[in-house]
């Protein structure tokens, strides 16, 4: 059991692909003849599409355009590469839908699409333009460009269209106006009054179905995730080299791959980018020293998860003196006053109280050494979040490294899951860890480190090669993120 639900997490995406695929399907199957008999209901929506006639403007020409229109957003959907299965998806399930459709007598049946072809390409163009065509034909060089606009034309298309059929199949209501054969309007006296038409279980079932539509249909239109993560821990535990490793990690990604990560700016923020200067030009021993008290740096950049499905993840921290780690429960649970509250606590407080997923650190040099971990306040700060996800992270775990080495014969970067269940086993050994991990909901520790070695003066400093630094565990750290956002 624990191998197939490993094996459904290394896959996780290709298993979103097979689901997805399925719920469009679905839609498609169910939510196309609701549309149709809607329509065939001759409601006001209807009505005034009608009226369109009165402009001079007729009903094939206007259904003609709006299908071009659709499929011209559609089209430059697919032809963004962080949004192209989803446009894929999309189109398929609206050509089965147009086909159902069809086959109730409506739509293609009534459109003689050689009068109307003016229209097809004009909505066509029109969906392209609002999209962005614009400026994708301007855009130069290999910077992938988020075809934004054209992904919420669909959403905001689709959403409406289903909103409104559900709305129209479900209540009946008098009409006071209609038109005639000719397109006149005239003044009806109501044949019908309020009610709703269909059961309880079957209003019920078809709102499942609408909300779950424009559920999946906003998932697919979203390219930023929708989390905020902050990193908590002791003071001198490794918070900036937490964040300094993850963007190195980001950094390589970008340099090495050949997709869109190659192409979707980091926007490291400039405390970032400080810390990153200070890398470069301090070739021996640590190049991040401890964070004084006053002092808040915002650390942050922006990351592409995924390849199925691309996500741009927004990893942000505040890099803060870990003395502050012992008030914030207090400035949590309100028993201190906010008025008094320093500048700096208050930052870390409002940093806390908006984050969705708070980093935890585990310092394992401390572990090591027998010294005191100080992470007793992450106790009270879960109690008073007991609405956040937690990850759990054991920081410079170099240490712990050469103890698998020594003990396993093995190298913890070629053999990180062992290492991983390794780190885990001995950090849990402590009482005040496993409590913690039990607090969290059993979350796995998940080690980071720099690789480092023992210089002259017997200090463990960072291994380099050709200046820069050798980082394990970070691209695990990122992965696990993006599956949290």
């Amino acid at each position: 059991m624990a191998g197939f639900i490993e094996a459904l997490q290394e896959n996780r995406e290709k298993v979103q692909l097979v689901i997805y695929l399925i719920l469009i399907l679905v839609f498609a199957a169910l939510l196309t003849p609701m549309l149709g008999e809607a329509w065939q209901r001759a409601g006001i929506p209807r009505r005034l599409f009608y009226a369109l006639n009165l402009f001079g403007m007729e009903t094939e020409a206007v259904a003609t355009f709006i299908i071009g229109l659709f499929f011209g957003s559609l089209l430059l959907m697919t032809y963004d590469t962080k949004k192209r299965l989803q446009g894929v998806l999309l189109f398929g399930g609206s050509v089965i839908g147009i086909l159902l459709l069809s086959a109730q007598g409506l739509l293609l049946p009534n459109i003689d699409f050689g009068d109307t072809l003016v229209w097809l390409v004009f909505g066509l163009l029109c969906g392209a333009l609002i999209g962005g065509g614009r400026e994708l034909l301007a855009a130069r060089g290999s910077q992938t460009f988020e075809l934004r606009r054209a992904s919420k034309l669909v959403f905001y298309m689709l959403t409406i269209m289903i909103v409104i059929g559900f709305l129209e199949y479900h209540l009946v209501y008098p009409v006071p106006f209609d038109f005639t054969g000719e397109g006149q309007f005239t003044i009806i006296e109501p044949t019908r009054s309020f009610s709703v038409h269909g059961g309880a279980q079957r209003i019920a079932f078809n709102a499942v179905l609408v909300c779950g539509f424009a559920v999946v249909t906003k998932r697919f239109v979203q390219y930023d995730a929708q989390r905020d993560f902050l990193v908590l821990g002791p003071k001198a535990s490794g918070k900036s080299l937490l964040l300094v490793g993850a963007y190195l990690e980001a950094l390589d990604r970008y340099s090495g791959s050949g997709d869109e990560e190659t192409t979707t700016p980091l926007n490291p923020s400039q405390d970032l980018m400080n810390l990153v200067g200070e890398l470069d030009r301090q070739q021996e021993g640590w190049f991040i020293s401890a964070t004084r008290t006053q002092e808040v740096e915002a650390l942050n950049f922006q990351y592409v998860y995924g390849s199925v499905f691309p996500m741009n993840i927004q990893l942000s921290g505040l890099d803060y003196a870990g003395e502050w780690l012992e008030e914030i429960p207090d400035a949590m649970l309100g028993t201190m006053d906010r008025s008094e509250m320093p500048i700096t606590l208050s930052r870390v407080h409002e940093s806390v109280e908006e984050a969705d997923t708070l980093i935890l650190l585990i310092d394992c040099e401390r572990y090591t050494n027998n010294e005191p971990l100080d992470i007793e306040p992450y106790f009270e700060i879960l109690q008073a979040a007991d609405d956040k996800d937690i990850i759990l992270v054991a920081s410079k775990a170099d240490v712990l490294a050469e103890r698998f080495r020594e003990e396993k014969g093995l190298n913890a970067e070629q053999y990180y899951g062992d290492f991983k269940q390794f780190t885990n086993d001995r950090l849990s050994a402590n009482q005040t860890i496993q409590s913690l991990v039990a607090q969290s909901a059993g979350s796995e520790i998940h080690p980071v480190f720099y690789q480092t070695r023992v210089n002259d003066e017997g200090e463990r400093v960072p291994m380099r090669n050709s200046g820069s630094v050798a980082t394990v565990g970070f691209d695990k750290l990122l992965e696990r993120l993006g599956e949290y956002g």
